[in-house]
Formats: C-alpha cells, structure tokens, sequence
C-alpha cells in the first residue's frame, strides 16, 4: 500500500487492515488520519513496525497487532503513542519483555500479551513508580500461553488498579503470596488454569485476594477441594473447575460463595451426583456438567432421576449423555427411567459424601434401596448354594447307601429273610438277643474271593465261574 492512501478520509476513527498479506507498513502511509482512534493490523506477517508509519496516527486509543510475528517493539512507537488505551500484542513471538518496556504508556488499561514465548516476569515491569511513569492506570493483563515458570514477588507493583490478571497455560509450578499483595483491593477476575501450581499454594493466594468475582482453576490435575477453599470469597459469582479429575465433590465447599451465578464442572470424573449436591446446584443459575463418565445405573442415578424434573439443575442434566453401561451409552439422561437402569456395573460402589463427626468424608454412597436390594440378592444367592450344597449331599449318601445294599445283598439267607417275616424269630424266651458263636477253623485255607472281569461278551462266555452266576451278568 503507497503512502497517503487514505488521506481523503480526515475524519476516518476506525480502520482494520487485519488478516491480508501485508509484509512492510511504508513510512507515511496513515498521511492525514491525524483522528484515527483505533487501528487494527492482526494477522499481517509483519515482523516488525517502522516508528515512522505512526507519526501520523498519534491519537491512536486502539492498536491491535496479533498474530504479526513480532519478535520486538521500538519503544519509540509507544513514546509516539501516548494516549493508547488498549495494546493487543497477543500471538506473536515475544521471548522477553523489559522492565521498562512500557514506560511512556501512561494511560494503558488493557495490555495483552498472551501466545508469546516468555519465560518470566520481571520486578516492575507492568508497574513503573509514579515519578517516572508507569501502568498506573492498567486495569486487564494477559500473560496466557506463553512459557512462564516464574513470576517475581514484585512484577505487579503499584498495579493497585488491575482487575483482571490471566496467567493460564503457563508452566507455572509455584505462586508467591507477595505477588498479589499490590492487587488486594482491585483484583476481581482470575485466571490460573491449566498450571501445575498445588492447591495449597492456590489456596493462600487467594486469601490475600478476597474481593475476586470470577475464578478459574481448569486443566489444574485437581482431584480433591479443601472444604475451606472458598470461605473468604462471598463475591465470588463464576468459577471454573472444568477439565481436572474431580470425581466427589462436597456440597459444603459452596456454602460460602451465596452469590454464584455460574459453575463449570465439565471435563471431569462425575459418574453420578448425590443429593445434598444437586440441591446446592439449584441455586446457581448456570452449570456445565457434560463431559463427565456418567454411570448410568441405580447407584449412581437414583438421586439424579428424582431431581430431573423437580429443579432447575435438572434441565441442565436432562442433556448430558451416560458413559456406560454398554447398554446405555450415548443415551441422554432426560430420556431414562428407573425400570431401565440395572444395579451397580462399576466397582467404584456409588458417589457423594457423608457427614462423619465434625468433617466430611468420601464414602461408597449407594442410595438405601439399592443397598437393600444388594443384600437381598447376596442372601437368595447364598440360600441356593447352600440348598444345592445339601442335593448333592443327599444324593451321594443315597447312591453309596444303594451300593452298599445290593454290594452285600448275596449274604443275605433265608435267615435273613426271616427277620422281616417273624421279628420274633430272633429272640429268645427272655426276650434277649439271641446269636450263636461259630468256631473259626482254622485249618480251611479263607475263602477265594471271586473277581469278575468282563471285557466282551467272548470274554464272558469262556469264563466258566461267571456261568454260576444267577442274575446273568
């Protein structure tokens, strides 16, 4: 584009050049756009700016140049720009930033730098003192995305205006306390998702800042809240837990934030939600649960399918889709019944948290009647092993009682016999018992037991003992 190319446009206030294919700004090529407020050239592959090409834009509020593939500033162009309000540098390829890099922009309140490669922040460098200028006035900064792993105690100094701070997808593993002490008073949203900062550090940060009305923790690996997390935050109205891999989530972590409009629960490992829950959640006006592995079964259910059209959080519910069983996957929630879910299909035994002394513990909540039902059919079970036990032990007494019978029924006489005819026949004139005593002779060799031993009938025909045998086998 030649110089002067919009300069029959005196009173042009807005101009966006973004997303074309220009590679170089040719020095006065804003000639007569002395009333430009805001200018927008994102999406150029610029690689740097010329302090020449605005010189003539020097009432410039506006400027937006992300995704320019700037690795640096001349701090000449922000002497030149005195009054910007808001500074979009975003996606472009910053690897450091000094600590007086925006010292002449006195009036800044918006300065986004996310999607750079920065590793640190510097003492200062977003609050200069008054004597020598600085960010007083700054109010949203974003520093998201890039490669930050530290940020100094005093990076924040004297930003006593600052509202919003965004430090999400760092490589954050530590917050100082110190940090946000300058931000005590203004702070109201932020940001600290997808860091690996641990809980505990999160937790004494935010009691320096207690007036935060936004609050997002996603993508944190956070599998546990501490019940006191949120009890300096009443002002509290949005908070984004999305994306960690909360499974039990006590309705006491909410009790102190009254005021919340909106909650995001998404992207988590909510397989069902229990009752003292879902009542909370009723109270918000916004919830975002899909995401979650939802069991869509009575453990995990029961409480979800009552509530599903007696509450507010169940219009939110009836949308989400259940996760297992195979059964029922992709099924969405509103369109289940109780005669369609079948009994516990996960081992992690149900959800929620019960009340245990003066804390909170997780526990195996099923709801009564499944754990009723879970009894009863261990009991039926236990019965029918124990009758089939007893069937198979009274037919193998039958069958070795039969074969003990007929083994020993060859010995039975006409004596024998006897017994069951005249009962009498064995008694004697006394009534007694009566037996004889045989005497052993010892000089007959004992009996030759006979052996059988049938392979064919070949076998049996040649056998001359088998021929004396009455029932013919």
């Amino acid at each position: 584009m030649p110089s002067g190319t919009f300069r029959y446009l005196h009173e042009l206030r807005v101009l966006s050049l973004a997303r074309n294919r220009i590679t170089e700004l040719v020095p006065r090529l804003f000639l007569m756009l002395g009333k430009l407020h805001q200018l927008d050239l994102s999406g150029n592959r610029l690689m740097e700016l010329n302090p020449e090409v605005f010189k003539d834009v020097q009432e410039l509020r506006v400027f937006r140049c992300r995704g320019c593939g700037l690795s640096n500033i001349n701090t000449l162009i922000y002497r030149l720009l005195p009054d910007l309000l808001y500074l979009d540098l975003g996606d472009n390829e910053f690897k450091y930033v000094t600590s007086d890099e925006f010292r002449y922009l006195r009036n800044l309140q918006l300065l986004m730098l996310d999607g750079n490669q920065l590793s640190v922040v510097l003492e200062r460098t977003f609050g200069n003192n008054g004597a020598s200028g600085g960010q007083i006035d700054l109010q949203t900064l974003s520093l998201a995305r890039n490669r930050l792993a530290k940020v100094t105690a005093t990076a924040f100094a004297n930003l006593t205006t600052l509202q919003e701070l965004d430090l999400s997808y760092n490589k954050l593993d530590r917050l100082e306390t110190a940090t946000f002490i300058p931000l005590t008073e203004s702070l109201r949203r932020l940001k600290l998702s997808g860091n690996s900062v641990p809980l505990s550090e999160v937790k004494y940060v935010l009691q320096v800042i207690q007036k935060l009305r936004d609050l997002s923790l996603a993508d944190m690996g956070i599998t546990n809240l501490p019940l006191g997390l949120f009890v300096y935050h009443e002002h509290l109205r949005y908070l984004n837990l999305s994306g960690n891999n909360i499974a039990h989530f006590p309705a006491q972590i909410l009790s102190p934030v009254q005021k919340l409009q909106e909650i995001d629960l998404s992207r988590n490992r909510f397989r069902g939600l229990d009752e003292r829950l879902i009542l909370r959640l009723d109270a918000i006006k916004t919830i975002h649960l899909q995401g979650n592995p939802w069991i869509c079964d009575l453990c995990h259910m029961a409480y979800m399918l009552n509530y599903m059209n007696k509450t507010t959080v169940g219009v939110a519910m009836r949308e989400l889709t259940c996760a297992s069983p195979y059964t029922l996957e992709g099924r969405l929630l509103g369109s289940l019944s109780r005669s369609s879910l079948s009994w516990c299909t996960s081992s992690d035994g149900g959800l929620g948290y019960m009340e245990s002394g003066g804390g909170i513990v997780s526990t195996n909540f099923l709801a009564e009647h499944s754990r009723l039902g879970l009894l009863a059919a261990g009991a039926a079970l236990l019965l029918v092993l124990l009758t089939g036990a007893a069937l198979l032990a009274g037919i193998a007494y039958s069958r070795h009682h039969a074969a003990h019978y007929y083994t020993h029924e060859e010995q039975r006489g006409p004596e024998h016999e006897a017994i069951f005819e005249n009962p009498a026949a064995i008694l004697d004139e006394n009534g007694d018992i009566k037996y004889k005593i045989v005497p052993l002779d010892i000089t007959k060799p004992p009996p030759r037991k006979k052996k059988v031993s049938i392979s064919t009938i070949d076998g049996i025909t040649k056998d001359t003992e088998l021929h004396s045998l009455t029932n013919g086998t």
